[in-house]
C-alpha cells in the first residue's frame, strides 16, 4: 500500500459523504485520489453509532480495509461478470498531512453517468435499465452470497444514492461496460428508502454483526465462497491472483477486526490524536479516565454551539444585510416591469445556463447543446415564453416576500399562525394566478388562444412555475417545442437532485424525476409504454 511518487492535485471531480475525489497527475500517469473528510449530517450519524465521525479518515485498518476490499473485488468482479463490470483498482494509501486525513488513490476512470432523459435524444435512454437490472441488482445478490455485506449498500440495495458510485465507461457496443468507482461507505448502512430492504435485510445483518454494519465483511463466508469455486476461480483470474486474492482476505480479516474491536471511546480518543487535538500523552491518560474525556467533549460541543448562535450567526446576518446591492436591486425590479425585451433576456439567460450545466454533466452531448441553443434563439420571440419569463421575475419576488416580510410580519405581531402558513402555500399560486387571469383576459378580448393550460398548472404550489412551458407543449399540437421541454425536464430533474439524503445528482430519485418529466413532455418514441424508474 506504498504511496505512489510525486504527484499534484489538478482538479476537483466530485465530493460525496466521505470524501472528495481528485484528478491527480503522478510519474505513472493519471490518478483519481480519494480524500476522506468529515461531512456534517454523517459525522453526527456516526458520533451516535460509533462515537467518532467516519473510520476512513482517522483509522489505519479501515483505510486498510478499503485498500484490500478493492483488490478482492476487482478480481471477484471479473470473475461474475467478465468485460461487463470492472472495479477502479486501488493503488496506494496515505496520511494526508494538509487534509490530516487519509486517502487512497485509486485507477483514473474516464467515463460519464447514466444519462438523462432529454427533448433531443433517446438513443442512451437504455443505460439506466442496463446498469440497474444488468449490474446493481445481480451484483448485490453476487455480494451477499460471499460474505460482502457490507458492500451491498454501495451497490445499491434499498438506497437509490448508489446509483452515481458507478461509470459508464465504453458505449460504443451493444453491450454497456461500466465501473464500480466508490466502495466507500459516508454512512452506516441503515437509512434505505426501500423499507422492505430494511427488514429484510439490514437490520437482521446489523443484529448479526452486533453494530450497525458500515462497509463489515464475513470474512469466514467469504474464504468458503472462495474455496468453493476455486476450480472456477483459478479458470478465470489464473493461480497466482487466486493465492494473491487469498492473501488479501487474510490481512482484510486482520485490519477490519483490528478497526472493529476497538472500544466506543478510544475512537473518539483516537480521532482527537490523528487531528493534531491531544497528543500521545493525553491519550493514552485520557483512555484510562474516559468519563474525563466525556465531560470534556460535551464542553467542546456547548462551546461550539453557543459561538456558532450567539456570535457567527448574528455577525453573518449582518454582514449579508449590509451587502444586499439595494440600488441594483431595484434598477432592475424597474427595468423588469417596463421592458419586455428585459424579461425575455431573463428567460434566455436562464435557460442557456440550465443547458450548460447539463452540458457540463454530459447528459447534453455538444451537438445536442447546440441544438437547443438555436432553439432558444428561434422561441424568443413566443409571448408564452415571456410569459414564462414574468413567472420567473414573480417566484423571485414572492420568495422575498415570504423570506423577508411575511415573517417579519409575524413577528411583530400583524398577523397569527394561519395566515403565515397559508400565505406561504399559495403566495405562488395566488401571484401566477392573478398574472395569467390577465393574459388570459387579454387573449379572450383579442379573440386569440386563451391559455387555460397555464391557468390551471399555476395553480399548483412549487410545480406551477411550469405553468407556461406546459402551455407552449399543449398549444404546440405535434409540433417540436424543444426549449419548452427541456424547462419541463430541468425542473422535475433538479427536484430529484436537491431532496436531501436519498437524492443528488446521478442518483435513481433524480432519475424517477427526470422520468415524470418525460411523461409530461409526451416524448415517448413512436408512442410506445414510457420507460418504468428503475427500482433498486
Amino acid at each position: 500500500m506504498a504511496a505512489l511518487q510525486e504527484s499534484s492535485v489538478a482538479k476537483l471531480l466530485g465530493a460525496g459523504r466521505s470524501g472528495k475525489v481528485f484528478l491527480v497527475e503522478s510519474q505513472s500517469g493519471a490518478i483519481a485520489r480519494k480524500i476522506f473528510y468529515p461531512d456534517t449530517i454523517a459525522n453526527i450519524i456516526h458520533y451516535f453509532f460509533f462515537g467518532s465521525p467516519n473510520p476512513y479518515i482517522w483509522n489505519k485498518d479501515a483505510i486498510a480495509c478499503a485498500f484490500y476490499r478493492r483488490k478482492i473485488l476487482g478480481e471477484l468482479v471479473q470473475f461474475w461478470f467478465g468485460d461487463r463490470l470492472t472495479v477502479a483498482d486501488a493503488l496506494s494509501t496515505k496520511w494526508n498531512q494538509e487534509f490530516k486525513a487519509y486517502q487512497i488513490d485509486t485507477e483514473f476512470i474516464k467515463g460519464r453517468h447514466v444519462s438523462l432523459l432529454q427533448p433531443c435524444s433517446r438513443e442512451r435512454a437504455i443505460e439506466l435499465p442496463a446498469l440497474v437490472r444488468g449490474i446493481m441488482l445481480p451484483l448485490q445478490k453476487k455480494l451477499i452470497e460471499a460474505g460482502l455485506d457490507g458492500l451491498v449498500w454501495q451497490a445499491g440495495k434499498g438506497t437509490p444514492t448508489a446509483l452515481n458510485n458507478f461509470l459508464l465507461a465504453s458505449d460504443t457496443s451493444n453491450q454497456p461496460v461500466f465501473v464500480w468507482i466508490d466502495l466507500e461507505s459516508g454512512v452506516p448502512a441503515l437509512f434505505p428508502i426501500n423499507i422492505i430492504a430494511l427488514f429484510s435485510f439490514y437490520l437482521p445483518k446489523t443484529l448479526k454483526y452486533k453494530r450497525a454494519m458500515f462497509d463489515d465483511v464475513d470474512n469466514y463466508k467469504l474464504k468458503r465462497y472462495i474455496h468453493n469455486y476455486q476450480v472456477e476461480l483459478v479458470a478465470n483470474i489464473g493461480s497466482q491472483k487466486y493465492q494473491e486474492v487469498l492473501g488479501w482476505v487474510d490481512r482484510l480479516e486482520y485490519h477490519q477486526d483490528e478497526w472493529k474491536s476497538m472500544r466506543r471511546v478510544d475512537r473518539s480518543i483516537q480521532y482527537q490524536l490523528k487531528k493534531g487535538a491531544i497528543d500521545e500523552q493525553q491519550a493514552r491518560w485520557y483512555s484510562e479516565h474516559f468519563l474525563l474525556w466525556y465531560t470534556r467533549g460535551f464542553w467542546n460541543i456547548f462551546q461550539k454551539i453557543i459561538n456558532q448562535l450567539l456570535i457567527q450567526l448574528p455577525i453573518a446576518l449582518v454582514h449579508k444585510i449590509i451587502n444586499i446591492p439595494y440600488l441594483q436591486f431595484f434598477y432592475n425590479l424597474w427595468r423588469f416591469i417596463l421592458s419586455q425585451r428585459y424579461r425575455i433576456n431573463i428567460v434566455r439567460n436562464y435557460v442557456a445556463r440550465r443547458i450548460e450545466n447539463w452540458q457540463n454533466r454530459k447528459h447534453l452531448i455538444n451537438e445536442e447543446a447546440d441544438s437547443l441553443f438555436q432553439s432558444l434563439e428561434r422561441e424568443k420571440s413566443s409571448e408564452y415564453l415571456t410569459d414564462f419569463g414574468v413567472h420567473l421575475g414573480i417566484k423571485l419576488f414572492v420568495k422575498i416576500i415570504e423570506y423577508v416580510l411575511v415573517p417579519l410580519l409575524y413577528f411583530v405581531g400583524l398577523i397569527n399562525e394561519l395566515v403565515f402558513i397559508t400565505w406561504l402555500i399559495v403566495g405562488g399560486p395566488v401571484y401566477r394566478t392573478i398574472y395569467t387571469s390577465w393574459r388570459a383576459l387579454q387573449a379572450a378580448i383579442a379573440r386569440q388562444e386563451i391559455p387555460w393550460v397555464a391557468l390551471l398548472v399555476g395553480l399548483i404550489p412549487t410545480a406551477g412555475i411550469l405553468a407556461y412551458p406546459c402551455q407552449i407543449i399543449w398549444s404546440a399540437k405535434g409540433k417540436k417545442q424543444k426549449i419548452a421541454q427541456f424547462i419541463v425536464y430541468d425542473f422535475f430533474t433538479r427536484i430529484g437532485a436537491k431532496i436531501p439524503a436519498w437524492g443528488g445528482e446521478d442518483t435513481n430519485t433524480e432519475h424517477f424525476f427526470n422520468q415524470i418529466a418525460d411523461k409530461i413532455a409526451n416524448r415517448q418514441l413512436n408512442r410506445r409504454k414510457p420507460l418504468e424508474s428503475a427500482k433498486l
